[in-house]
């Protein structure tokens, strides 16, 4: 049995290194230049991680009042880079550990919750959200990889009372809150489980002082270094911007419930097999009840909550008015959050053990930091959530005892299909602004005056490797033969130049997949809803367009 479990947790490992190797050379994306100019300034000041500005909000400004996230895995960067180099492929390469790190952490939880830990380990990879998350140098997917083996390890400290195992367990956990802030939802997460499955206060609680004093002792550190507590500020961001008065609960609920379906769209194809009966009856109930025909009670629901939801969208219920192909899939994004939701919550009732109120605290913790008390709905806040999900599903398949070897594994084909196409659509945005930047250096390189450009992500990354500026409009320094380049399709771009144009301008334009993420056209914003209220979208996605100006 130990071989078996060890051969599929090697079939899982090798599943994740093939199915991201294709896009070890993407460009860097959205938000990895700040993780990797934070780790170029560990690389020469260790101490002092935060101590330098950046232009990225059309201005300069320190780091430490743009960088939301802790610096772990800018310090896992800076080592990598040392002995490997800063290019794409050592740094993409370097991120396939914590991908891997995830899915065998999932792996190995799901052992003990659910029937089938591979199925529960390929379909976390070929969600849409890690598939597209572990193709960046972002912070997401160490804290999944540090996430789920605080859990395992806790997990099985409890099962063998063993002190070590405890000990391991809160370095992981505060580990993970030095990774991205929202580890520390592990404290009250294993708190409340080891309180009900001990069913009295245990002193094993007290092992999570360990991430407690770390964090405590990380707030007192950067207050000192940088004049102010840098753990408290980040949720004092997010406190600020949900403050404002044009959010609205309901809006953000409902782009919550199609970020959380998008993200993890693979669920849909297992859908059909879901039963509403218990698992744990399985084996009193006929073979032909639990067998692998479909629960029509399940189906009727989802698709009359579908077809009350397409209006919903398509009359503006997520903030705008949508195309009626974009309500569509708004709508099938919704539905299947809510029945996310629901998978925990029927779990919860049904069984009412420790290991169901650990899985249903995990979603609905998540799910509530991320849709309501982030300061922007982004898919990668609903990544931590993805393994209890998978496991919830696996949990509630409509298999018997009797039938209990069959898996419905090719099901796995259109999850992954789905996930790998959007992860491409991905993929060519990223590398439409490293292709710009290139074509740009090469066509201005010999000009004299000033090269400056809107915009950041990773575009702004690699025009600064060569002669171009960022614009910053308190300083803009805009002289007359400068040349200004605007993408369109970006971040914190003005699309007016700060200063009087020539009669024309040229427009270069770059086509893209016909799925993509981050598409405000389309109302695509799988980094930000500020987008639009839909992670991802398949169609007919415009092109990349950059403007570029000549000053007078």
């Amino acid at each position: 049995m130990r071989n078996s479990h060890a051969n599929r947790a090697v079939l899982a490992a090798i599943a994740v290194i093939a199915a991201l190797i294709p896009f070890l050379n993407k460009a860097f994306h959205i938000d990895d230049p700040l993780f990797l100019w934070m780790a170029q300034r560990i690389s020469t000041h260790p101490e002092d991680p935060y101590g330098f500005a950046v232009n990225w909000y059309q201005s300069s400004q320190p780091m430490f009042s743009i960088m939301q996230n802790p610096p772990l895995s800018s310090y896992y960067m800076a080592l990598v880079a040392s002995l490997l180099g800063w290019s794409e492929l050592a740094m993409h390469g370097a991120f396939l550990v914590p991908a891997v790190a995830a899915v065998l952490g999932t792996f190995f939880v799901a052992r003990r919750l659910c029937s089938s830990p591979l199925l529960a380990a390929l379909l976390l990879l070929f969600t849409p959200v890690f598939l597209v998350s572990a193709t960046g140098v972002m912070c997401d997917v160490w804290l999944l990889a540090l996430w789920v083996w605080s859990i395992e390890c806790w997990m099985r400290a409890l099962e063998r009372n063993s002190a070590r195992l405890l000990f391991l367990a809160s370095i992981l956990a505060a580990a993970a809150a030095l990774t991205k802030y929202f580890g520390v939802a592990l404290i009250p997460l294993l708190g409340l489980y080891t309180l009900v499955r001990e069913r009295r206060v245990t002193h094993r609680i007290l092992y999570l002082l360990v991430p407690i004093l770390v964090i405590a002792s990380y707030e007192v550190i950067t207050k000192a270094k940088y004049g102010q507590g840098l753990f408290s500020n980040a949720m004092l961001v997010s406190w600020n911007e949900n403050a404002k008065s044009e959010q609205h609960f309901f809006q953000q609920l409902f782009i919550g419930l199609s970020f959380a379906g998008g993200c993890l769209f693979s669920v849909l194809f297992y859908a059909p097999l879901v039963r509403l009966q218990d698992s744990f009856r399985q084996a009193e109930s006929p073979a032909t009840e639990s067998g692998r025909t479909p629960d029509f009670r399940i189906l009727v629901i989802g698709f009359a909550l579908f077809v009350f939801l397409v209006p919903l969208f398509y009359f503006g219920g997520a903030r705008t008015a949508l195309p009626l192909g974009t309500a569509i899939e708004g709508a099938l994004f919704v539905t299947i959050g809510i029945g996310i939701l629901a998978l925990a919550l029927v779990d919860i009732v049904q069984r009412k053990a420790a290991d169901s109120l650990l899985l249903g605290l995990w979603v609905f913790g998540t799910f509530v930091f991320a849709a309501v008390m982030n300061w922007t709905i982004t898919s990668r806040t609903f990544l931590p959530m993805a393994p209890a999900v998978v496991i919830l599903l696996i949990r509630r398949l409509r298999l018997s005892a009797a039938n209990g070897s069959f898996m419905p594994w090719w099901l796995i084909l259109p999850a992954a299909l789905v996930s790998l196409l959007i992860t491409i659509g991905d993929y060519k945005l990223a590398n439409t602004a490293r292709i710009a930047a290139s074509q740009f250096r090469q066509r201005f390189r010999n000009e004299s005056e000033s090269i400056w450009f809107e915009g950041h992500w990773g575009f702004q990354y690699y025009m600064q490797q060569w002669s171009a500026k960022p614009l910053d409009l308190e300083e803009h320094g805009l002289v007359p033969g400068d040349v200004l380049i605007v993408p369109i399709n970006n971040t914190n771009v003005t699309r007016k130049p700060a200063a009087p144009t020539i009669a024309s301008f040229e427009q270069l334009n770059y086509a893209q997949f016909f799925a993509t993420t981050t598409n405000r056209e389309v109302g695509a914003g799988f980094y930000s809803s500020k987008w639009g209220p839909l992670p991802w979208l398949v169609g007919s996605v415009p092109s990349e367009h950059y403007v570029i100006f000549r000053i007078k």
